[in-house]
């Protein structure tokens, strides 16, 4: 019987450590091997069983497990790695990266960090690695065609211009439709805060060598934490921090040149002996004889070319030149477990193509994190910028040397006989109305220099390791100073004796933010968890202003530029303006065996921009997800490798682009009044304006196929926009004739889809691929009385796109005449050679229907061929300035070579009237029509790269280089477009925005600094 109990009493302590071993707590945290980052939503699960976990924010996981029993860790994007339990509790996992598509594993929207499986919401990543070292002056142009949904467009050839960004189409009509902007966690001003003509870009101060990834976040589960101020999209930058290991020191240079994109045929200026032949056949067709020519011009009418002695300019020619891009950076990366370390400092220089435009730039990044303990943590900051601006003016301005390539005929020289520039402005060989380009840009100055500092601070405390609070304080310091001056010899400053004017800008933004951070793993329900998020932030920006004007100065003294030199000052004033914002926000996810992902957030928003009684908005959003690959029944596929559903549905807001007192009733001073000081009322305010709203639906599905090999990614979005700002009339006995208010209303629908993928991988040849296609349908759902309005030559309707052309309809040529024709009306059906007449009718669009990219990367062994594609379709655009270049109306000024295709003989068939000295029907023939409207589709080859790493070489490693790449690359190097009359590149600007509403006039060619290709060398070395 002793026997038989000692017998149990062994049995039952073998039991129980058994049952001990079982339930033993295993913990553990897992990190790339590349990079010792923290790896967020790994895949734990026991073999052979249904017990599983994944990682947190921090790479940490917590898993019950016995001695024996075998970890399986999977991550997308990394090798999978089988971890056999043995007597320590506690394991430290390096995952290596596999050739999957990194940028794909994980999303954050700057709040939280989540697993790409455990996201519910529509956002895209580029990994900042894809964009290093491309020749553009701001990150925004090497994300075009790199994200479905996101439209970019390069208004200018400027280096560092503004450009005009859209996320699933236009947002709004009376405020801004331009995406929030993120860097490192701060909301940065992204307000152009240039007061000259050329705008300068938010982004142009940001080294893209500096990015560790760009994230887009589109749907309503995306953006709807950024609350008021999401509705247009968020875009999230953040830059490169220090990784542990071996200190790492890079250095890149580039350099090469800058030319102009080739001419279209149709945009060509005409020469001196096609303009003689257009003149005097104008002159005959005005029923005046050739010899009266003589009286037009100072100029023998037996000269061969039709300039002084024979002689003769190409201005487009002159105003050009091809110019020199240069770029170094230097970089150092490095530290241990305790602290880690990313510095960098950079340097960039471009020319543009056309005389007087430049940029220069210098950056510095510093990231420095520290693990202060096991339960806290330290991250600081700090990326500095200075950009400089030489700009030449856009648009009418006769200092803009596009428009006087156009303006200036062949026959008025640049230079005089001693070689001096030209500067008389008597008799028409000479200057009497458009200024010697070439002359300004020597003497004028118009430069802006920009310093910018971005710094922030973040400290972490685990509370426990279910509890987080992080605290996070960053500011933004602009200082923009900006100069202008007219010489008093020629140009704008002529009538002025020389004029000056001095702006000076100074805008100082801060944010803090407090969050908690609680994950909750439900009792008694394996895999079942969910993470909450909590916190409040504030955020306060302030802008100081001084305006000088001067005129006068000494005209022997051409380097007497500043205003102290002036005789006469003009005018000078001083304001402020500010803003406030501050918000409680609540983000909560629920995941269950990372099969079903539930997750919600809700923002309260209050904001300084809107009466106490519309200050504070609320702003909820709800995402599902179901991994449909999770489920056991998937098991069975062999192509399919996963498969995710979700939708999302939430409200975001926008009040970008208003003005900061615009609720206010105000009045101003220093206001003459019969020789005494005063005030007048200079706004009416309106104490109920609010937020204008989005609410917006997504539909996805993302697919893998092959382990993911390739993937496809789909979305539909409905995006119902409301309370639009727009202008409503009121009595003019209130002193105004309008007012803002919440009125109107607008939708965007359409479809995105994404493809990435690596078609072949063998041990010495990779082929990888991505193709994204964007389909948005805009249309104005609601205005003010229901009625239509104009936006230049747009007209806004409901029912129809904001940006619809609204235009007479060209009918070509009368063939017996050479009359221009118009339709009487939309339907086509008669015609008119009376321009006033004719119906205007909307019709085309502005905005594209579709766009996209298409990119793909070749390696063969140390080989690399890189080509990225960019395509738009489905939009017409606008020659603004066909009235003064074509038919002979203004004929003191040049026209296109295309006239000579003009109308000349009975039964001739052109589209072209005949030409005659004050325009056909009476000039009415080149007033806009659709006759100026040209189809902008096109397809780019945006960037080509050729390189080859000498990664196998053995002496490098001797000489401590551990990387040696040397490449070659272009730049919009090919465009096919679509239409044969169109006279300028087809990414056009657009003019400045109108007083109706706060969009630009999309779509609108304004003689703009042309675009640039350019061809570059360069070399990465690594230590």
């Amino acid at each position: 019987m002793k026997k038989k109990l000692l017998l149990f009493f062994v049995l039952s302590i073998i039991s129980l450590n058994s049952i001990f071993a079982q339930s033993r707590k295993i913990t553990g945290r897992v990190t790339g091997a590349d990079d010792g980052q923290p790896l967020p939503g790994v895949s734990i699960k026991i073999q052979g069983s249904d017990r599983g976990t994944q990682t947190d924010a921090d790479g940490k996981f917590s898993i019950a497990g016995a001695a024996g029993e075998k970890l399986v860790f999977t991550f997308i994007g990394y090798t999978a790695q089988v971890l056999t339990i043995e007597g320590n509790a506690n394991y430290s996992v390096k995952l290596k990266s596999d050739t999957r598509l990194l940028t794909e594993v994980v999303v954050s929207d700057g709040y939280v960090t989540r697993a790409k499986k455990a996201y519910t919401g529509a956002a895209a990543t580029v990994n900042g690695r894809e964009n290093e070292n491309k020749p553009f002056s701001t990150p925004l142009q090497a994300l075009q065609g790199e994200v479905a949904g996101l439209n970019i467009s390069q208004n200018s050839g400027q280096p560092g211009a503004n450009m005009q960004v859209r996320i699933r189409g236009i947002g709004s009509i009376g405020a801004d439709s331009n995406p929030l902007y993120v860097v490192d966690g701060m909301i940065i001003n992204s307000g152009d805060l240039s007061r000259l003509s050329t705008t300068t870009n938010v982004l142009a101060g940001i080294n893209q060598n500096d990015i560790e990834s760009v994230t887009v976040l589109k749907d309503a589960s995306a953006t709807a934490i950024y609350g008021s101020r999401g509705s247009n999209g968020v875009i999230v930058i953040t830059t490169k921090k220090g990784k542990s290991g071996k200190t790492q020191v890079r250095f890149d240079a580039e350099m090469g040149s800058t030319s102009n994109l080739s001419l279209p045929d149709a945009g060509k200026p005409a020469t001196a002996d096609q303009y003689r032949t257009l003149f005097l056949e104008g002159l005959n067709n005005y029923n005046q004889i050739p010899a009266n020519a003589k009286s037009q011009f100072d100029v023998p009418q037996t000269t061969t070319s039709y300039g002084l002695n024979g002689k003769s300019n190409n201005w487009y020619d002159l105003v050009t030149k091809n110019g020199k891009q240069q770029q170094y950076n230097v970089s150092l990366n490095g530290g241990n477990e305790m602290t880690r370390i990313f510095a960098s400092t950079g340097y960039f220089k471009q020319e543009a193509t056309t005389v007087g435009s430049n940029l220069k730039r210098i950056t510095g990044l510093l990231n420095i994190d520290h693990t202060i303990s096991k339960r806290f943590s330290l991250g600081i900051g700090l990326n500095f910028s200075n950009v400089n601006q030489n700009t030449p003016s856009n648009g009418g301005g006769f200092a803009n040397p596009i428009l006087s390539a156009y303006f200036l005929r062949p026959f008025q020289l640049a230079y005089n006989d001693d070689g001096s520039l030209n500067s008389t402005r008597t008799g028409n060989t000479n200057f009497p109305s458009v200024y010697n380009p070439l002359y300004i840009a020597q003497n004028d100055k118009k430069t802006d220099s920009q310093t910018r500092v971005l710094g922030n601070a973040t400290l972490k405390w685990n509370i426990w390791d279910e509890l987080k609070y992080t605290s996070y304080v960053s500011i933004d310091y602009n200082v923009l100073e900006e100069r202008q001056f007219n010489n008093a010899i020629m140009g704008d400053g002529r009538t002025s004796g020389g004029r000056g004017y001095d702006y000076y800008t100074r805008a100082f933004n801060w944010l803090t933010r407090n969050q908690l951070s609680y994950r909750w793993n439900v009792p008694n329900i394996s895999d079942f968890y969910v993470d909450a998020n909590v916190g409040y932030e504030a955020q306060k920006s302030r802008a100081y202003f001084i305006t000088s004007n001067s005129n006068l100065y000494p005209a022997t003294q051409p380097l007497l530029t500043n205003s102290i030199n002036a005789s006469t000052p003009i005018a000078g004033n001083a304001n402020t303006s500010d803003y406030t914002y501050d918000a409680v926000f609540a983000i909560v996810s629920a995941n269950y065996k990372n099969k079903y992902v539930l997750s919600g957030s809700f923002r309260r928003d209050g904001s300084s921009r809107f009466g106490s009684s519309q200050a504070f908005g609320n702003f909820p959003s709800v995402g599902v997800a179901w991994n449909v690959d999770q489920e056991s029944f998937f098991a069975v596929q062999k192509i399919l490798s996963s498969a995710k559903l979700r939708a999302s549905y939430g409200l975001t807001g926008n009040s970008a682009g208003l003005s900061n007192y615009g609720w206010r009733p105000t009045a101003g001073y220093g206001v003459n009044y019969a020789g005494s000081p005063g005030q007048n009322f200079n706004n009416i305010g309106n104490v109920n304006l609010g937020w204008e709203t989005a609410k917006q639906l997504d539909i996805g599905v993302d697919f893998g196929f092959f382990n993911d090999r390739l993937t496809f990614v789909v979305d539909y979005y409905n995006k119902n926009i409301d309370k639009l700002i727009l202008l409503n009339p009121v009595s003019l006995t209130t002193g105004f004739s309008n007012i803002n208010q919440n009125i109107g209303a607008m939708t965007n629908k359409g479809f995105e889809f994404a493809v990435k993928g690596i078609p072949v991988k063998t041990k010495d040849f990779t082929w990888t691929t991505s193709f994204n296609l964007s389909l948005n349908k805009n249309k104005v759902t609601q205005l003010v009385n229901h009625a239509p309005f104009l936006n230049g030559n747009f007209q806004v309707q409901e029912g129809k796109p904001f940006y619809t052309w609204y235009a007479r309809q060209y009918a070509g040529v009368d063939p017996a005449n050479g009359d221009a024709l118009w339709y009487t009306d939309g339907t086509k059906t008669a015609t008119t050679n009376d321009y006033t007449k004719a119906q205007r009718v909307a019709g085309k669009q502005a905005d594209p229907k579709a766009f996209g990219g298409f990119n793909n990367t070749f390696s063969y062994k140390g080989i690399t061929l890189s080509a990225d594609i960019y395509y738009n379709y489905g939009n017409y655009i606008q020659d603004a300035w066909a009235q003064y270049l074509n038919d002979g109306t203004q004929y003191t000024f040049n026209k296109y070579a295309s006239n000579m295709n003009r109308w000349t003989t009975p039964g001739q068939i052109t589209d072209v009237p005949k030409y005659v000295v004050g325009g056909v029907n009476n000039g009415q023939s080149s007033s806009f029509s659709s006759r100026f409207l040209y189809k902008g589709d096109y397809i780019r080859l945006r960037n080509l790269t050729i390189g080859y790493d000498f990664k196998d070489l053995a002496f490098l490693k001797k000489l401590g280089i551990s990387k040696l790449y040397l490449y070659g690359r272009g730049t919009n190097l090919w465009t096919k477009t679509y239409d044969k009359r169109l006279p300028f590149d087809p990414e056009v600007g657009a003019l400045v925005n109108n007083s109706t509403t706060n969009q630009i006039l999309y779509g609108v060619s304004n003689l703009e600094v042309p675009q640039v290709k350019t061809y570059t060398i360069g070399l990465n070395v690594g230590l």
